[in-house]
């Protein structure tokens, strides 16, 4: 029995040797495929990054050259060209830019030979023209360029309208070899095969060397049927596509591009070392004396394996610190508490601070306190399973301007899940985020003058007749909802034929006719007039007319009402002529006839005639004679403003020269005396007319003289505000206030007839004169007028004055 325990105990010994050998053995395997996919994960991620970062920039060259397209119109090619010519200088991994319209044909671009080629057919602008490529930047494959035959990888973004259509495609060629060397810097013995693809599966760029050619895709590999549908990185092992062999890969699919890098190992490179370990361990098995040995050596080699995967990892890290180094984004990491481990150049000039005096600090005591418990909670979300997040601030930097960043932050954990820190990369965005405001600023400004308008407005194209667009106050008139209108045609509510309508808006697209009349059908079946102000304009090559539609139905009818008041006027106007004419000859025949008998009978009976049968004949006389002085007063009143007569400039000052001169008032032996105090306006009017109205006032001014002085007359002017009010006073006997709108009716006089003669018409006649001028007449007066100043009478004239036309008569004194 003795004998047997050292036997068994050796079995034993052995058993539990070879147990813990072989556990030992299958822990070295795992930990070897760890530290492998370690290694792989680490350059995945630093390639990935470094290619989402320059497809970004690419991105936003793409976003602006987008925006100027649309600012511009497409009117100034040449500008544009130049800009898209200077971007693509900037970045090496920009080859060319073009700008493809709605048809498929480019019609911009920094390489001349591509003008006017058709790329309808090419399979990224049929899909971004059906809408699959909205609002993201699309990788195509490497493809042929259509004008030089080189192999070139697009990256491209559709161009949407304002009004949301479809304006065509801008595409940057990228540079193959620009994937290559974002590849070539994580290439070693360790790393045997690496690939970018994009998200079709189509290879952009692989190392070992590959040569392109059209049908290459990963697509049916493992990767993309397996994997990428679970999770957008990750770390597996699977035969390659290439050469069939098992390789252990990382991958990691970009969150902004439809991009994905891969890079692997193939299993045996990765199991060199363990699969040499456990030949050694084997045969350190069968002789057990060497097991001691073997396992020393074992850990021995264990331990310079950890040595090499940290300085494979360090080694890592030195070539991403190398790479992010001289990147222009800003790049820093931190731990949880926001204490800053690593930051490149761009980090500290974006601070102005020195470098060494960061480390150590906390980069959220560099941001405004108010924002501290915004970003504490952003970084506090992320998780393992969301450990990305991005969003654009704001950031304030004493002494410099205001300036709106990027930020993409990256959450890292330990492989317990731990959180281990986080990785944050900024993007100055400020010129695009203040293109965005801008544009969000004509927008408004659009709606604004549009759909807020109270004006009916509509916006329609030419070509179909379709309504694009229409406001709140068009839907109100026409009773349509606003969506209603918009899916019409302008021929659904005008009443003109198609065709018609159809000439008519040619004619305004050519700018021949920009006013037009209609008849409006609304919702409700009703006609109605309309005007409608209408001009043309292109918004992307499309040709629109805004049009501003004026219900005009009611003016219609008070013009028309007013034209059949108009004839009644003129027929008014013909009767009164008439009236007139048989006023100055019927009516005046048979006076004469009276006056002349009268007379005749009166030289008969001379000598035989009593002294009241002499004053009966002279008072019958006298009233043939006053009442013929009323008809022609009558008369002259009819004719004054016929309308028949020619308007001209009239200087006053001359026409109240002409009737003074007419009064007598101009010769130096008479009694009267006349000052015309100058200039005097020239207004727009009859001469003829004009003289009479001064002569009828001067007349006045000499007839109601007072007794106990010689008349003294003036004749002024003053500007008051779109007025010129001229005056003719005197220092007569005045006239009592209560008298004032009196005095201007027709036959109405103040005085018998013995006192003053006259019919009672001439200030009616200076009234109608003065508002056929568009003027008006009124007096000032004090009864019994004396010496001083402002007795007397005052009779002043308001006419519109004429712009530009000052008054011509200097100062004439009759004196």
């Amino acid at each position: 029995m003795r004998s047997r325990h050292p036997l068994v105990l050796s079995l034993l010994v052995v058993l539990g040797i070879w147990l813990s050998v072989g556990l030992l053995v299958w822990r070295d395997r795992a930990d070897s495929l760890r530290a492998t996919g370690l290694l792989t994960e680490s350059l995945t991620r630093v390639v990935s990054e470094r290619v989402d970062g320059a497809l970004h920039g690419v991105d936003l060259v793409l976003q602006e050259v987008t925006a100027r397209h649309l600012g511009q119109g497409g009117r100034d090619r040449a500008a544009l060209t130049s800009f898209m010519r200077t971007r693509s200088v900037a970045f090496f991994e920009l080859r060319n830019l073009y700008i493809i319209d709605a048809d498929g044909i480019v019609r911009t671009s920094t390489l001349d030979s591509l003008l006017g080629v058709d790329l309808s057919r090419r399979p990224y602008f049929q899909d971004m023209k059906a809408g699959n490529g909205r609002d993201r930047m699309v990788v195509t494959g490497p493809i042929p360029s259509a004008a030089t035959g080189r192999i070139g990888v697009l990256a491209a973004r559709p161009i949407i309208g304002r009004l949301g259509t479809f304006e065509g495609v801008v595409v940057a060629v990228l540079n193959p070899g620009f994937f290559n060397e974002s590849l070539s810097g994580v290439m070693s013995p360790d790393v045997d095969r690496s690939v970018i693809a994009n998200a079709a599966g189509d290879v952009l760029a692989r190392l070992p060397e590959m040569e392109f050619d059209a049908g290459k895709s990963i697509r049916s590999g493992p990767l993309f049927t397996q994997h990428l549908p679970k999770s957008r990185s990750g770390t597996f092992i699977a035969e390659s596509t290439f050469d069939g062999k098992p390789r252990l890969a990382s991958y990691q699919a970009l969150d902004r591009y439809p991009v994905v890098v891969s890079i692997g190992v193939t299993v045996e490179a990765a199991l060199r070392r363990w699969t040499f370990s456990a030949i050694v361990v084997s045969v350190g098995g069968v002789m057990f004396t060497l097991l001691v040995l073997v396992i020393a050596v074992l850990l021995d080699r264990r331990n310079r394996a950890e040595r090499r995967a940290s300085a494979a990892l360090a080694a890592s890290e030195e070539r991403y610190r190398l790479l992010v180094e001289g990147q222009k984004d800003i790049i820093h990491r931190y731990l949880p508490d926001t204490t800053l481990v690593a930051f490149n150049k761009a980090y500290a000039a974006f601070f102005d601070t020195d470098g060494d005096a960061l480390i150590g600090k906390k980069w959220l005591d560099f941001v405004p306190k108010e924002e501290h418990a915004e970003i504490t909670e952003a970084l506090a979300s992320m998780t393992a399973k969301s450990p990305t997040r991005e969003d654009r601030r704001r950031v304030l930097r004493p002494g410099k301007p205001d300036c709106w960043i990027e930020w993409r932050t990256t959450a890292q954990f330990d492989g317990q899940g731990n959180l281990a820190g986080y990785q944050t990369i900024g993007r100055d965005v400020t010129d695009a985020f203040l293109a965005q405001q801008a544009t969000a600023e004509r927008e408004e400004l659009y709606s604004q003058i549009f759909h807020r308008n109270p004006a009916v407005k509509l916006l329609v194209d030419p070509t179909t007749g379709l309504i694009v667009d229409a406001n709140e106050s068009a839907a109100m008139f026409y009773g349509y909802p606003v969506d209603t209108l918009k899916g019409m045609r302008i021929t659904e509510i005008n009443t003109l034929s198609p065709d018609q309508v159809k000439v008519e808006m040619e004619a305004v697209a050519r700018q021949e006719r920009l006013f037009l009349r209609f008849k409006h059908r609304l919702a409700s079946g009703t006609i109605r007039d309309v005007e409608v102000y209408s001009s043309p304009f292109h918004v992307g090559g499309r040709a629109y007319l805004s049009s501003i539609v004026v219900d005009v139905t009611e003016r219609n009818r008070f013009e028309a009402e007013l034209a059949s008041k108009s004839q009644e006027l003129v027929r008014s106007n013909a009767d009164l002529e008439q009236f007139a004419y048989v006023a100055s000859h019927d009516l005046r025949q048979p006076l004469r006839m009276v006056a002349s008998y009268v007379t005749l009978l009166s030289r008969s009976l001379a000598g035989s005639l009593t002294a009241d049968q002499e004053d009966f004949i002279g008072f019958a006389v006298a009233g043939v004679k006053r009442m013929d002085a009323l008809i022609l007063g009558v008369l002259d009143y009819s004719r004054v403003g016929r309308g028949n007569e020619s308007r001209e400039m009239v200087d006053l000052g001359e026409a109240a020269t002409d009737a003074a001169a007419n009064l007598g008032l101009d010769q130096p032996d008479g009694e009267a005396r006349i000052e015309i105090h100058g200039p005097l306006p020239a207004i727009m009017g009859v001469k003829v007319e004009l003289v009479r109205l001064f002569q009828n006032l001067l007349g006045n001014a000499v007839k109601y003289r007072h007794p106990d002085r010689p008349p003294r007359l003036s004749v002024g002017c003053r500007r008051d505000g779109g007025d010129w009010v001229v005056w003719v006073q005197d220092n007569g006997i005045g006239i009592d206030p209560q008298y004032f709108d009196r005095i201007f009716m027709m036959f109405q006089r103040l005085h018998g007839e013995t006192e003053y003669e006259g019919t009672g018409i001439g200030l009616s006649i200076c009234q109608k004169i003065v508002r056929t001028h568009g003027g008006r007449l009124w007096v000032e007066s004090v009864e019994g007028g004396g010496e001083g100043g402002g007795e007397g009478s005052r009779f002043l004239m308001a006419f519109p004055a004429v712009d530009g036309v000052p008054g011509l008569r200097e100062l004439v004194d009759f004196s």
